[in-house]
């Protein structure tokens, strides 16, 4: 099956890596998709510009995607001035085609950041029409409408969790190491809050498995528009054992 990440950001990822592990080990496909170039990416050492940080971001979203073996394509929007516009759905709905999506993780709905809002409602539009020939007929449409998964983007937004993910240790480790191939945002993170992104998703992840009575987890909200409802079965189920 083919699992498709679709963010604003390099780095938005983060929140489904350790799934997208387990997705791995079962043999699964993917491709990773970003809206904007993350040319704002680097608040606190502007003096080289907005293409130096596009392309500094660019290269660790390739770092990860190459760890999953997973074609990357970037939409190449203005970071932070992310708009719902005809071109950029139509650049969706062919990226989309392209990686032949079956299922799409992406954000929620709420979010603290105006990018990421944006991204879910185009994703959530867009996958609609990607199995529309009339749509974009350049580029041949998918047999079926892609499937959606939202991410958690944190307290404060309302969203609750309603599918989860257990990881283990392995699972644990790989997706730090892999989240702080984001070089450039660890240390972005480090200078706004005293820690990492790695750092501060395994406090998460250790909350969401609190409540599973397991070591840590990742939480999803399934989409319910129509024909974008994701089987549970999309996801990774329970692990065999604590040590697994």
């Amino acid at each position: 099956m083919k699992y498709v990440c679709v963010f604003a950001h390099q780095d938005d990822e983060m929140r489904c890596l350790g799934t997208l592990l387990r997705l791995q080990e079962a043999g699964h496909d993917f491709a990773f998709i970003t809206l904007t170039a993350g040319d704002k990416g680097l608040p606190f050492d502007d003096d080289q510009g907005a293409g130096h940080a596009a392309s500094v971001r660019d290269d660790e979203m390739r770092s990860v995607a190459a760890a999953f073996g997973a074609d990357y394509v970037c939409l190449g929007r203005e970071d932070g001035f992310l708009y719902d516009d005809a071109a950029l759905r139509r650049g969706l709905i062919a990226a989309l085609r392209r990686v032949k999506a079956e299922v799409i993780f992406t954000h929620w709905t709420t979010d603290y950041n105006a990018d990421h809002v944006v991204t879910a409602k185009v994703v959530t539009d867009a996958s609609l029409f990607t199995s529309l020939a009339s749509f974009e007929s350049q580029v041949p449409a998918l047999g079926a409408v892609p499937r959606i998964y939202h991410v958690d983007p944190g307290p404060g937004y309302g969203f609750e969790g309603t599918h989860f993910v257990e990881l283990s240790k392995r699972h644990r480790d790989v997706k730090a190491h892999l989240i702080r191939l984001h070089r450039s945002q660890m240390e972005v993170m480090q200078r706004l809050s005293g820690s990492d992104y790695a750092d501060q998703m395994a406090a998460a992840d250790r909350q969401t498995g609190g409540r599973l009575l397991v070591e840590q987890a990742e939480p999803f909200r399934p989409s319910l528009a129509e024909r974008r409802i994701p089987w549970p079965s999309d996801l990774p189920g329970r692990l065999g054992s604590p040590s697994a």
